[in-house]
Protein backbone atom coordinates (compact mmCIF):
# COMPACT_ATOMS: atom_id res chain seq x y z
CA UNK A 1 0.00 0.00 0.00
CA UNK A 2 2.94 2.24 1.02
CA UNK A 3 4.25 1.59 -2.79
CA UNK A 4 1.15 2.10 -4.52
CA UNK A 5 0.71 5.80 -2.55
CA UNK A 6 4.51 6.52 -3.30
CA UNK A 7 3.81 5.57 -6.82
CA UNK A 8 0.85 7.56 -7.57
CA UNK A 9 -1.71 5.16 -7.83
CA UNK A 10 -4.21 6.24 -5.63
CA UNK A 11 -5.96 9.16 -6.02
CA UNK A 12 -5.95 12.04 -3.11
CA UNK A 13 -8.84 13.68 -1.60
CA UNK A 14 -9.50 16.46 -3.69
CA UNK A 15 -8.77 14.32 -6.83
CA UNK A 16 -11.85 12.22 -5.65
CA UNK A 17 -14.29 14.98 -4.76
CA UNK A 18 -13.83 16.51 -8.33
CA UNK A 19 -14.72 12.67 -9.66
CA UNK A 20 -17.27 12.67 -7.26
CA UNK A 21 -18.65 16.34 -8.86
CA UNK A 22 -17.96 15.74 -12.19
CA UNK A 23 -20.83 12.77 -11.98
CA UNK A 24 -23.36 15.12 -10.10
CA UNK A 25 -23.14 17.15 -12.86
CA UNK A 26 -23.33 14.92 -15.62
CA UNK A 27 -26.41 13.57 -13.82
CA UNK A 28 -28.43 17.02 -13.96
CA UNK A 29 -26.62 17.56 -17.48
CA UNK A 30 -29.00 14.38 -18.66
CA UNK A 31 -31.61 15.34 -16.81
CA UNK A 32 -32.49 18.33 -17.96
CA UNK A 33 -31.07 16.64 -21.50
CA UNK A 34 -34.57 14.45 -21.37
CA UNK A 35 -36.78 17.76 -20.53
CA UNK A 36 -35.64 19.12 -23.77
CA UNK A 37 -36.25 15.61 -25.42
CA UNK A 38 -39.79 15.30 -23.89
CA UNK A 39 -40.70 18.51 -25.45
CA UNK A 40 -39.01 17.98 -29.17
CA UNK A 41 -41.42 14.30 -29.02
CA UNK A 42 -44.60 16.39 -27.54
CA UNK A 43 -44.18 13.92 -24.51
CA UNK A 44 -45.19 15.80 -20.70
CA UNK A 45 -41.59 16.16 -19.46
CA UNK A 46 -42.72 15.33 -15.90
CA UNK A 47 -43.69 11.34 -17.22
CA UNK A 48 -39.89 11.62 -18.84
CA UNK A 49 -36.42 10.43 -16.58
CA UNK A 50 -33.00 9.35 -17.02
CA UNK A 51 -29.79 9.02 -15.35
CA UNK A 52 -26.50 8.39 -15.46
CA UNK A 53 -24.97 5.20 -14.13
CA UNK A 54 -21.11 4.56 -13.52
CA UNK A 55 -19.00 1.33 -14.14
CA UNK A 56 -15.51 -0.07 -14.21
CA UNK A 57 -12.43 0.95 -12.19
CA UNK A 58 -14.19 4.10 -10.90
CA UNK A 59 -17.13 1.77 -9.24
CA UNK A 60 -14.89 -1.10 -8.65
CA UNK A 61 -12.72 1.12 -6.32
CA UNK A 62 -9.25 1.05 -8.06
CA UNK A 63 -9.17 3.90 -10.45
CA UNK A 64 -5.96 5.99 -10.43
CA UNK A 65 -5.45 9.85 -10.63
CA UNK A 66 -5.42 9.24 -14.40
CA UNK A 67 -8.23 6.39 -14.86
CA UNK A 68 -11.05 7.41 -16.74
CA UNK A 69 -14.78 7.59 -15.31
CA UNK A 70 -16.95 4.92 -17.62
CA UNK A 71 -20.59 6.35 -17.27
CA UNK A 72 -23.73 5.06 -18.95
CA UNK A 73 -26.51 7.28 -20.16
CA UNK A 74 -29.75 5.48 -19.43
CA UNK A 75 -32.67 6.87 -21.53
CA UNK A 76 -36.39 6.40 -22.37
CA UNK A 77 -37.86 5.02 -25.08
CA UNK A 78 -38.19 8.88 -26.88
CA UNK A 79 -34.25 9.09 -27.04
CA UNK A 80 -32.44 7.48 -30.08
CA UNK A 81 -29.20 7.21 -29.99
CA UNK A 82 -28.38 8.96 -33.17
CA UNK A 83 -30.34 12.41 -32.98
CA UNK A 84 -30.53 12.44 -29.19
CA UNK A 85 -28.16 11.18 -27.95
CA UNK A 86 -25.26 12.33 -30.57
CA UNK A 87 -26.44 15.64 -31.76
CA UNK A 88 -28.79 16.86 -28.97
CA UNK A 89 -26.46 15.99 -25.68
CA UNK A 90 -23.41 16.09 -28.30
CA UNK A 91 -24.58 20.16 -28.76
CA UNK A 92 -25.35 20.68 -25.25
CA UNK A 93 -22.13 19.08 -23.61
CA UNK A 94 -20.15 21.30 -26.26
CA UNK A 95 -21.59 24.12 -24.96
CA UNK A 96 -20.42 23.78 -21.41
CA UNK A 97 -17.40 25.42 -20.53
CA UNK A 98 -15.97 22.43 -18.63
CA UNK A 99 -15.99 20.18 -21.18
CA UNK A 100 -12.85 19.84 -23.86
CA UNK A 101 -12.25 17.19 -26.58
CA UNK A 102 -15.33 16.25 -27.22
CA UNK A 103 -15.35 13.33 -29.65
CA UNK A 104 -18.05 10.83 -30.42
CA UNK A 105 -17.25 6.75 -31.56
CA UNK A 106 -20.36 6.36 -33.40
CA UNK A 107 -19.38 3.51 -35.28
CA UNK A 108 -18.46 1.32 -32.59
CA UNK A 109 -19.42 -1.98 -30.86
CA UNK A 110 -20.36 0.04 -28.06
CA UNK A 111 -21.12 3.56 -29.59
CA UNK A 112 -19.80 6.52 -27.15
CA UNK A 113 -18.70 9.84 -26.80
CA UNK A 114 -15.67 10.95 -25.07
CA UNK A 115 -14.21 14.04 -23.69
CA UNK A 116 -12.98 15.81 -20.72
CA UNK A 117 -14.85 17.07 -17.84
CA UNK A 118 -12.99 19.51 -15.28
CA UNK A 119 -9.85 17.93 -16.61
CA UNK A 120 -11.03 14.30 -16.07
CA UNK A 121 -11.41 11.66 -18.84
CA UNK A 122 -14.79 10.38 -19.29
CA UNK A 123 -16.53 7.65 -21.74
CA UNK A 124 -19.84 8.27 -22.01
CA UNK A 125 -22.18 5.09 -23.73
CA UNK A 126 -25.58 5.18 -24.15
CA UNK A 127 -28.95 2.61 -23.47
CA UNK A 128 -32.01 3.11 -24.48
CA UNK A 129 -34.81 1.36 -22.67
CA UNK A 130 -38.64 0.49 -23.70
CA UNK A 131 -40.02 2.32 -20.96
CA UNK A 132 -40.73 6.71 -20.74
CA UNK A 133 -39.72 6.11 -17.05
CA UNK A 134 -35.88 4.83 -17.34
CA UNK A 135 -35.09 5.36 -13.78
CA UNK A 136 -37.61 3.74 -12.33
CA UNK A 137 -37.00 0.54 -15.01
CA UNK A 138 -33.21 0.61 -14.42
CA UNK A 139 -33.40 0.93 -10.44
CA UNK A 140 -35.68 -2.54 -10.30
CA UNK A 141 -33.68 -4.24 -13.03
CA UNK A 142 -36.58 -6.05 -14.80
CA UNK A 143 -35.83 -9.23 -16.72
CA UNK A 144 -38.54 -8.10 -19.08
CA UNK A 145 -36.97 -4.32 -19.78
CA UNK A 146 -34.00 -6.03 -20.90
CA UNK A 147 -35.15 -8.59 -23.19
CA UNK A 148 -36.76 -6.03 -25.09
CA UNK A 149 -33.57 -3.84 -25.45
CA UNK A 150 -31.43 -3.53 -28.69
CA UNK A 151 -28.12 -5.20 -29.31
CA UNK A 152 -26.74 -1.72 -28.83
CA UNK A 153 -27.91 -0.76 -25.43
CA UNK A 154 -27.62 -4.41 -24.79
CA UNK A 155 -24.00 -4.56 -24.51
CA UNK A 156 -23.72 -0.62 -23.28
CA UNK A 157 -25.18 -1.96 -20.50
CA UNK A 158 -23.16 -5.13 -19.97
CA UNK A 159 -20.63 -2.99 -18.30
CA UNK A 160 -22.95 -2.02 -14.84
CA UNK A 161 -24.26 -5.58 -15.04
CA UNK A 162 -20.92 -7.21 -14.84
CA UNK A 163 -19.39 -4.50 -12.30
CA UNK A 164 -22.39 -5.32 -9.80
CA UNK A 165 -21.80 -8.91 -10.35
CA UNK A 166 -17.78 -8.98 -9.59
CA UNK A 167 -18.62 -6.85 -6.31
CA UNK A 168 -21.09 -9.41 -5.22
CA UNK A 169 -18.83 -12.17 -6.28
CA UNK A 170 -15.79 -10.84 -4.22
CA UNK A 171 -14.91 -12.29 -1.04
CA UNK A 172 -13.20 -8.83 0.27
CA UNK A 173 -13.95 -5.72 -1.52
CA UNK A 174 -10.87 -3.65 0.06
CA UNK A 175 -8.14 -6.55 -0.70
CA UNK A 176 -9.51 -7.03 -4.14
CA UNK A 177 -9.49 -3.30 -4.45
CA UNK A 178 -5.76 -3.25 -3.83
CA UNK A 179 -4.87 -6.45 -5.80
CA UNK A 180 -6.49 -4.60 -9.01
CA UNK A 181 -4.48 -1.80 -8.27
CA UNK A 182 -1.53 -3.46 -8.26
CA UNK A 183 -1.97 -5.36 -11.86
CA UNK A 184 -3.02 -2.05 -13.49
CA UNK A 185 -0.40 -0.30 -12.71
CA UNK A 186 2.09 -3.54 -13.90
CA UNK A 187 0.02 -3.54 -16.88
CA UNK A 188 0.61 -0.11 -17.78
CA UNK A 189 4.33 0.07 -16.78
CA UNK A 190 4.86 -3.00 -18.98
CA UNK A 191 3.06 -1.62 -21.47
CA UNK A 192 0.18 -4.38 -21.70
CA UNK A 193 -2.68 -1.72 -20.97
CA UNK A 194 -4.45 -0.89 -24.08
CA UNK A 195 -7.29 -3.15 -25.58
CA UNK A 196 -7.20 -1.20 -29.09
CA UNK A 197 -3.53 -2.19 -28.87
CA UNK A 198 -4.07 -5.24 -28.31
CA UNK A 199 -3.82 -6.03 -24.87
CA UNK A 200 -5.78 -6.09 -21.61
CA UNK A 201 -8.92 -3.91 -21.19
CA UNK A 202 -9.93 -2.77 -17.38
CA UNK A 203 -12.74 -5.86 -17.53
CA UNK A 204 -9.88 -8.11 -18.23
CA UNK A 205 -8.49 -7.23 -15.09
CA UNK A 206 -11.05 -7.25 -13.09
CA UNK A 207 -11.95 -10.47 -13.94
CA UNK A 208 -8.13 -12.06 -13.33
CA UNK A 209 -8.05 -9.96 -10.02
CA UNK A 210 -11.59 -11.62 -8.86
CA UNK A 211 -10.32 -15.05 -9.46
CA UNK A 212 -7.87 -15.08 -7.60
CA UNK A 213 -9.46 -13.60 -4.83
CA UNK A 214 -11.62 -16.23 -4.87
CA UNK A 215 -8.93 -19.15 -4.66
CA UNK A 216 -7.27 -17.21 -2.06
CA UNK A 217 -9.82 -15.26 -0.24
CA UNK A 218 -7.68 -15.23 3.16
CA UNK A 219 -4.53 -14.21 1.59
CA UNK A 220 -3.13 -10.58 2.70
CA UNK A 221 -2.83 -8.39 -0.57
CA UNK A 222 0.90 -8.97 -1.15
CA UNK A 223 -0.02 -12.81 -1.70
CA UNK A 224 -2.93 -12.58 -3.87
CA UNK A 225 0.15 -10.10 -6.19
CA UNK A 226 2.06 -13.15 -5.90
CA UNK A 227 -0.52 -16.12 -6.70
CA UNK A 228 -1.94 -13.67 -9.81
CA UNK A 229 1.12 -14.34 -11.43
CA UNK A 230 1.64 -18.28 -10.29
CA UNK A 231 -1.89 -18.91 -11.43
CA UNK A 232 -1.64 -17.10 -14.84
CA UNK A 233 1.73 -17.60 -15.90
CA UNK A 234 0.81 -21.60 -16.01
CA UNK A 235 -2.79 -20.83 -16.92
CA UNK A 236 -4.06 -23.57 -20.15
CA UNK A 237 -5.18 -20.59 -22.06
CA UNK A 238 -7.66 -23.19 -24.28
CA UNK A 239 -9.89 -23.06 -20.83
CA UNK A 240 -11.58 -19.91 -20.56
CA UNK A 241 -11.54 -17.90 -17.07
CA UNK A 242 -14.68 -17.91 -15.27
CA UNK A 243 -15.68 -16.60 -12.05
CA UNK A 244 -19.16 -19.03 -11.89
CA UNK A 245 -17.02 -21.94 -12.84
CA UNK A 246 -18.90 -22.69 -16.08
CA UNK A 247 -18.21 -24.63 -19.06
CA UNK A 248 -18.20 -22.10 -21.41
CA UNK A 249 -17.61 -23.72 -25.86
CA UNK A 250 -14.28 -21.24 -26.57
CA UNK A 251 -11.23 -22.90 -27.75
CA UNK A 252 -8.05 -21.32 -29.37
CA UNK A 253 -9.20 -22.51 -32.90
CA UNK A 254 -12.04 -20.00 -32.23
CA UNK A 255 -9.81 -17.29 -32.16
CA UNK A 256 -9.75 -16.76 -28.29
CA UNK A 257 -6.50 -16.45 -27.35
CA UNK A 258 -7.09 -15.14 -23.40
CA UNK A 259 -10.60 -16.05 -22.93
CA UNK A 260 -12.21 -14.13 -20.06
CA UNK A 261 -16.09 -14.86 -18.93
CA UNK A 262 -18.08 -11.80 -18.01
CA UNK A 263 -19.93 -13.06 -14.79
CA UNK A 264 -23.25 -12.17 -16.30
CA UNK A 265 -25.90 -13.87 -17.93
CA UNK A 266 -25.87 -15.52 -20.61
CA UNK A 267 -22.21 -15.88 -20.42
CA UNK A 268 -20.64 -13.83 -22.90
CA UNK A 269 -16.53 -13.72 -23.13
CA UNK A 270 -15.05 -10.17 -23.19
CA UNK A 271 -14.27 -8.68 -25.93
CA UNK A 272 -10.55 -8.84 -27.34
CA UNK A 273 -8.51 -7.38 -29.91
CA UNK A 274 -5.18 -9.57 -29.46
CA UNK A 275 -3.09 -11.34 -31.75
CA UNK A 276 -0.31 -13.69 -31.59
CA UNK A 277 2.43 -11.36 -31.24
CA UNK A 278 0.50 -9.46 -28.08
CA UNK A 279 -0.37 -12.48 -26.64
CA UNK A 280 2.81 -13.60 -26.27
CA UNK A 281 4.01 -10.37 -24.73
CA UNK A 282 1.40 -11.25 -22.13
CA UNK A 283 2.17 -14.30 -21.35
CA UNK A 284 6.00 -13.39 -21.34
CA UNK A 285 5.29 -10.52 -18.66
CA UNK A 286 2.92 -13.13 -16.81
CA UNK A 287 6.08 -15.31 -16.77
CA UNK A 288 8.70 -12.59 -15.78
CA UNK A 289 6.37 -11.49 -12.89
CA UNK A 290 5.99 -15.02 -11.82
CA UNK A 291 9.82 -15.35 -11.62
CA UNK A 292 10.37 -12.09 -9.62
CA UNK A 293 7.91 -12.92 -7.00
CA UNK A 294 8.74 -16.16 -6.53
CA UNK A 295 10.92 -15.68 -3.88
CA UNK A 296 9.57 -12.79 -1.80
CA UNK A 297 11.78 -13.54 1.31
CA UNK A 298 15.21 -12.36 -0.42
CA UNK A 299 16.45 -9.90 1.48
CA UNK A 300 16.94 -7.56 -1.91
CA UNK A 301 13.68 -7.97 -3.27
CA UNK A 302 11.92 -4.50 -4.02
CA UNK A 303 8.47 -4.30 -5.54
CA UNK A 304 9.90 -1.28 -7.91
CA UNK A 305 11.56 -4.47 -9.76
CA UNK A 306 7.81 -5.46 -11.04
CA UNK A 307 6.88 -2.08 -11.59
CA UNK A 308 9.85 -1.25 -13.89
CA UNK A 309 9.10 0.62 -17.39
CA UNK A 310 9.43 -2.01 -20.34
CA UNK A 311 12.85 -1.33 -21.46
CA UNK A 312 11.57 -0.55 -25.70
CA UNK A 313 14.67 1.36 -26.44
CA UNK A 314 17.06 -1.97 -25.79
CA UNK A 315 14.52 -4.51 -26.73
CA UNK A 316 14.15 -3.34 -30.33
CA UNK A 317 16.47 -2.76 -32.85
CA UNK A 318 13.34 -1.45 -35.29
CA UNK A 319 10.31 0.38 -34.88
CA UNK A 320 7.48 1.44 -37.04
CA UNK A 321 6.75 5.02 -36.49
CA UNK A 322 3.49 6.08 -37.15
CA UNK A 323 2.86 10.01 -37.38
CA UNK A 324 -0.37 11.89 -37.14
CA UNK A 325 -1.09 15.11 -38.20
CA UNK A 326 -3.81 17.83 -38.71
CA UNK A 327 -4.24 21.51 -38.80
CA UNK A 328 -5.92 22.12 -35.49
CA UNK A 329 -5.20 20.19 -31.75
CA UNK A 330 -8.81 19.73 -31.87
CA UNK A 331 -8.82 17.95 -35.74
CA UNK A 332 -5.84 16.31 -34.53
CA UNK A 333 -7.65 15.40 -31.67
CA UNK A 334 -10.55 13.87 -33.71
CA UNK A 335 -8.24 12.31 -36.51
CA UNK A 336 -5.71 10.31 -33.82
CA UNK A 337 -9.11 9.05 -32.16
CA UNK A 338 -10.66 7.87 -35.48
CA UNK A 339 -7.36 6.19 -36.35
CA UNK A 340 -6.74 4.59 -32.96
CA UNK A 341 -9.84 2.77 -33.79
CA UNK A 342 -8.69 1.49 -36.24
CA UNK A 343 -4.45 0.28 -35.03
CA UNK A 344 -6.31 -3.49 -34.74
CA UNK A 345 -6.27 -3.65 -38.48
CA UNK A 346 -2.88 -2.63 -38.96
CA UNK A 347 -1.61 -5.07 -35.75
CA UNK A 348 -3.07 -7.81 -37.84
CA UNK A 349 -1.75 -6.63 -41.38
CA UNK A 350 1.80 -6.48 -40.38
CA UNK A 351 1.89 -10.36 -38.53
CA UNK A 352 0.24 -11.17 -42.33
CA UNK A 353 3.26 -9.95 -43.63
CA UNK A 354 5.44 -11.88 -41.23
CA UNK A 355 6.22 -9.18 -38.49
CA UNK A 356 4.86 -9.23 -35.15
CA UNK A 357 4.75 -5.72 -33.38
CA UNK A 358 4.50 -4.85 -30.02
CA UNK A 359 2.48 -1.55 -30.02
CA UNK A 360 3.97 1.35 -27.77
CA UNK A 361 0.50 3.30 -26.90
CA UNK A 362 2.22 6.19 -25.32
CA UNK A 363 2.13 9.50 -28.02
CA UNK A 364 5.20 11.47 -28.56
CA UNK A 365 5.34 14.95 -30.46
CA UNK A 366 7.72 15.73 -33.14
CA UNK A 367 8.63 19.50 -32.70
CA UNK A 368 10.49 19.41 -35.40
CA UNK A 369 6.55 19.57 -37.47
CA UNK A 370 4.68 23.11 -37.17
CA UNK A 371 1.42 21.75 -37.17
CA UNK A 372 -0.48 19.82 -34.33
CA UNK A 373 1.00 16.23 -34.31
CA UNK A 374 1.51 12.73 -32.80
CA UNK A 375 4.07 10.09 -32.77
CA UNK A 376 3.74 6.11 -32.01
CA UNK A 377 6.51 4.07 -32.27
CA UNK A 378 6.28 0.43 -32.30
CA UNK A 379 8.27 -2.43 -31.87
CA UNK A 380 9.14 -4.66 -34.96
CA UNK A 381 9.85 -8.57 -34.44
CA UNK A 382 10.22 -9.70 -37.73
CA UNK A 383 9.70 -13.55 -37.48
CA UNK A 384 12.27 -14.40 -40.72
CA UNK A 385 14.32 -12.24 -43.26
CA UNK A 386 10.90 -10.22 -44.30
CA UNK A 387 11.35 -6.51 -45.75
CA UNK A 388 8.88 -4.11 -44.86
CA UNK A 389 7.21 -2.25 -47.45
CA UNK A 390 6.10 1.24 -45.60
CA UNK A 391 4.36 2.33 -48.88
CA UNK A 392 1.99 -0.41 -49.27
CA UNK A 393 1.84 -1.16 -45.81
CA UNK A 394 0.20 2.57 -45.72
CA UNK A 395 -2.18 2.27 -48.67
CA UNK A 396 -3.91 -0.18 -47.65
CA UNK A 397 -4.09 0.96 -44.09
CA UNK A 398 -5.51 4.12 -45.30
CA UNK A 399 -8.30 2.38 -47.29
CA UNK A 400 -9.09 0.77 -44.05
CA UNK A 401 -9.09 4.38 -42.27
CA UNK A 402 -11.80 5.50 -45.25
CA UNK A 403 -14.08 3.06 -45.80
CA UNK A 404 -16.69 5.10 -44.81
CA UNK A 405 -18.07 8.61 -45.40
CA UNK A 406 -17.12 9.48 -41.62
CA UNK A 407 -13.88 8.28 -42.35
CA UNK A 408 -13.28 10.42 -45.41
CA UNK A 409 -14.80 13.64 -44.12
CA UNK A 410 -11.82 12.99 -40.93
CA UNK A 411 -9.57 12.55 -43.90
CA UNK A 412 -10.14 15.75 -45.66
CA UNK A 413 -7.17 17.88 -44.23
CA UNK A 414 -5.38 15.64 -41.88
CA UNK A 415 -2.24 13.37 -42.80
CA UNK A 416 -0.76 10.15 -41.82
CA UNK A 417 2.67 8.99 -42.08
CA UNK A 418 4.26 5.44 -41.93
CA UNK A 419 8.05 5.21 -41.50
CA UNK A 420 10.72 2.77 -40.11
CA UNK A 421 13.33 4.06 -37.30
CA UNK A 422 16.24 2.14 -35.50
CA UNK A 423 16.62 2.51 -31.70
CA UNK A 424 19.28 5.60 -31.91
CA UNK A 425 16.52 7.66 -33.47
CA UNK A 426 13.65 7.27 -31.04
CA UNK A 427 12.94 10.15 -28.75
CA UNK A 428 14.70 10.23 -25.36
CA UNK A 429 11.44 10.04 -23.56
CA UNK A 430 11.29 6.39 -24.61
CA UNK A 431 14.76 4.99 -23.30
CA UNK A 432 15.17 3.78 -19.91
CA UNK A 433 18.64 2.91 -18.49
CA UNK A 434 17.08 1.50 -15.19
CA UNK A 435 19.17 0.19 -12.57
CA UNK A 436 16.74 -2.63 -12.35
CA UNK A 437 17.16 -4.23 -15.71
CA UNK A 438 20.63 -3.75 -15.06
CA UNK A 439 21.10 -5.72 -12.22
CA UNK A 440 18.43 -8.35 -11.94
CA UNK A 441 19.32 -11.01 -14.78
CA UNK A 442 19.27 -13.39 -11.64
CA UNK A 443 15.43 -12.80 -11.44
CA UNK A 444 14.67 -13.42 -15.10
CA UNK A 445 14.39 -9.98 -16.50
CA UNK A 446 13.38 -9.96 -20.02
CA UNK A 447 12.40 -14.06 -19.74
CA UNK A 448 11.50 -15.69 -22.92
CA UNK A 449 9.22 -18.28 -21.43
CA UNK A 450 9.51 -22.21 -23.21
CA UNK A 451 6.81 -23.33 -25.27
CA UNK A 452 6.11 -25.98 -23.04
CA UNK A 453 5.40 -23.85 -20.24
CA UNK A 454 2.05 -23.50 -20.35
CA UNK A 455 0.60 -26.24 -18.79
CA UNK A 456 -2.22 -26.31 -16.31
CA UNK A 457 -1.53 -25.36 -12.65
CA UNK A 458 -4.99 -27.04 -11.78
Amino acid sequence: MQFLTDEGAIPTPEEEETREQVIRELKKIVTDWVKTVACQERVPPRRVTATVLTYGSYTLGAHGPESDIDALCVGPCIANLPYHFFAVLRQILKCRPEVSGLQTVENAKVPLMRFRFSGISVDLTYAQLPVLDAVQAINTSSPQYLRRLDSRSWKSLSGVRVNEQIVQLVPDQEKFQVLLRCIKLWARRRGLHCHLLGFFAGIHLAILAAYVCQRFPNATANGLFTMFFEIFAHWPWHIPVDLHGQQTNCTRSDGCLMPIVMPCSPPELCASNMTEGTFRKIREELMRGFVLTKDLGSHDFEWAWIFEPFPYSTTYEQFLRIALCAPTSEELHDWSGWVKSRFPYLILKLEDNGIECDPNSSQEVDHTVVKPNIVYHWGLIPQSDTLLDTSSLKEDFMKYVINDVYGKVKCTDSELTLSLVGASELPKSMYNDSFYSRHLHQYGVGYQAAADCWSTIG
